[in-house]
Formats: C-alpha cells, structure tokens, sequence
C-alpha cells in the first residue's frame, strides 16, 4: 500500500479488517491458483513462484489495488452482507427456497423449546430451564427468520426496549447520538467483531465456491475448497457468538442510558416506570411517523432548562 501512496493511518481499522482483509482473502488464494497452473494444471509451488517472478512488482501492486478498491467498493455493502447472513433474501429469488427450509427448521426448533419449557418444568426442571435460556436467543413476538444469526439479532431487539416498552430499531439510532465516547467505543467494537465474522464468513464461502470451480478436474486438491467451506462454518458460528455479544451490547445501553436521551429531547422525565411506559408509547408513535394512525396525546416538555449534564441523565428508572 505504501507504493500506492497510501499510509496506514489513511485505512481505519473497520476498512481493514471489516472489507479490506475479506477481499484481500479471495482474490490472494484464487491469483495463487491461477498463478500456480489451475485450472488446465494441478497447482504447483514451482510454478507459482516461476510466475510471480514474472509478474514481479507490477503484479503485486496491482493485486493490492485490487483488494484496496474491492474493499472500498465493498464498504456501502455491509449491511447488505449482515442482512443475508440473517436470511432477508427474496422469496422469489435463487435463494428463496432455502430461506423457506430454514424458516421452517427455525420455526420447529422454537415449537420444540416451547414443548420442552412448558413440559418438563416439572419432571425435569433443567432441561426445562435450558429450554427457556434457548428461547430467549429467539424471538418471540415476530416471525422466526430463516438462520440462527438473524433469530439472535432479532431476539436482541426485542429484548432491548421490551421493559420500558421501546422499539429499538427505533430508538437505536436516536440514543447513538447523545451517548459518551467510550461507550461509543464499546458499542463498535462488538460491532466491528460482528461484521469481521460475517464478512470472513462471505469471503471464506465465496472463496470456496471460486476454487471448486479452478480445481473441479483435480480431485486431491478439492481438500483447498473444503477447508474454506469448514472456515465458512466456523466464521458464521463466530458471528452468531458476536451478535449475542452485541446484542446484549446494546440492551445494557439502552437500560443505562435512555434517560439522557429525554434530557438531551428537553422532555420532562417520568417519575417512575409506570409513566416512563406510556410516555415511550407516544414517543414511538411520534417516530413511527405513521400518516395513517391519529397523533398520540401531547408529550410533555422540560421547560425549566435541565438539560443533559453528561451525569445526571446515565441512570435507569
């Protein structure tokens, strides 16, 4: 990169390891392949350093203007690449099909929670209680989503503002503006784990489908493909572990810092949680910006001028 021009603090560390290394990833071992005599040869190690000799500098720059522009061109795609892991694909689409089985495989597997909960909390109160810690990881008041990353994320959103009656998804992006830089850190760092899993997952499966493709005609070789499939399972399994993070993540904040939120909205704060409930109603009713439904009930403002200290606004109700 250094030969481009560009230095290391020009990359944030997201790029690098969110779109940057993904890319990197795939096109490093398919240029290798290819480099190394697939698919008309079985790879040779010889052979791939014959070439790289004759590509020399011109080859290696222009490989790494590839994974630089791949993972910017990349960038805008991430919530794209979450969103497919999570199984949001169309149902008429090549994918469709499969997010129908995966619904219904989720959809039994919540129906079977249920039956172990609800069934042997008395005959055996801990497989009963380990069914319950299962369906907390699912959700509960919407549809199951076809993967077991989509059903964890969606379970976290409704877990997050269930007790004080909010929607996360709509409150998330409100609460993100008033709250302090560490937990600003925090909060991206989980995220960054998330997205690097997901992203290393793509990049591992895609990179596998590729080389099954240069080495169809190799049968020793199709052990390079597998191994990237197993990387594949193993990514996604860390990016299911990192959204649980994630999630609860975002729950804490949510619990120790939506006050400051209505401080921050010059609105009177509720005195208990009684009236902090049906003060959040209205507030999701103003932000749902439904044209249909009638205006909720006036919200009532702080006019007194205490707005937030950075202090006084950090604790739950």
């Amino acid at each position: 990169m250094g030969a481009l021009g560009v230095a290391d603090a020009d990359l944030t560390p997201r790029l690098k390891f969110v779109n940057i290394l993904p890319s990197a990833l795939l096109i490093t071992v398919v240029v290798a392949l290819i480099l190394g005599g697939a698919p008309a040869h079985a790879p040779s190690f010889d052979r791939l350093l014959g070439n790289a000799r004759s590509y020399g500098w011109p080859g290696a720059v222009l490989a790494s203007v590839g994974a630089l522009v791949a993972g910017l061109l990349l960038q805008p795609l991430e919530l794209a690449s979450i969103r497919l892991l999570e199984g949001y694909v169309s149902a008429t689409g090549p994918l469709g099909p499969l997010a129908r089985m995966g619904t219904w495989v989720q959809a039994n597997r919540r129906s079977r929670l249920l039956w172990q909960r609800n069934r042997l909390q008395y005959d055996d109160p801990l497989s009963a209680q380990d069914a319950q810690f299962r369906l907390t990881r699912m959700p509960h008041t919407q549809p199951v989503l076809p993967t077991v990353l989509g059903n964890r994320l969606r379970a976290a959103e409704e877990r997050a503002g269930r007790p004080y009656r909010l929607d996360s998804l709509l409150t998330w992006p409100r609460l993100y503006h008033v709250l302090p830089q560490e937990v600003l850190q925090t909060i991206s760092e989980s995220r960054n784990e998330l997205d690097t899993a997901a992203r290393l997952c793509l990049s591992f499966a895609l990179t596998s489908a590729v080389t099954t493709g240069l080495l169809l005609l190799h049968p020793w070789w199709l052990l390079l493909p597998a191994a990237l499939a197993v990387l594949s399972w193993f990514a996604y399994r860390a990016a299911v572990h990192a959204a649980t993070t994630y999630g609860d993540t975002v729950a804490a904040v949510i619990d120790v810092y939506r006050m400051r939120l209505l401080q921050e909205m010059r609105i009177a704060l509720p005195k208990d949680t009684d009236e902090e409930r049906e003060l959040n109603e209205k507030l999701i009713a103003l932000w749902r910006r439904n044209d249909k439904n009638p205006l909720p009930s006036a919200v009532k403002y702080d006019t007194g001028g205490s707005g937030s200290d950075g202090q006084s606004g950090s604790g739950g109700a």
